[in-house]
């Protein structure tokens, strides 16, 4: 009986160091895809970044194009406005 005791205890300390160096590998395993994940993510924060970098000088591009668009039909208005005898006399050629 102490003869299988011992072969036993010995037994189940090899099974529990074997479930041990188990959870360690898994556990290493899940910390190497968060580190994955986290690379992922920080790569998606920047391309979020440069889209917003992007967009927004676009749009103060587009803005301002419209501005300079707006002044020269506010310009073309006022000098037609200006000028009135010539637009009849377009209208009466017409």
């Amino acid at each position: 009986m102490v003869f299988g005791l011992a072969f036993g205890i010995g037994g189940l300390a090899i099974i529990l160091e074997h479930f041990q160096k188990m959870a360690k590998i898994r556990s290493q395993a899940s910390a190497a895809g968060a580190a994955d994940v986290a690379k992922a993510l920080d790569a998606m924060r920047n391309e979020i970044a440069d889209l917003r970098d992007t967009t927004t000088r676009y749009d103060l591009s587009f803005d301002s194009a419209l501005q300079r668009l707006e002044s020269r039909v506010a310009h073309l208005e006022e000098s037609q406005r200006a000028r009135p005898g010539e637009q009849a006399s377009l209208k009466q050629t017409v």
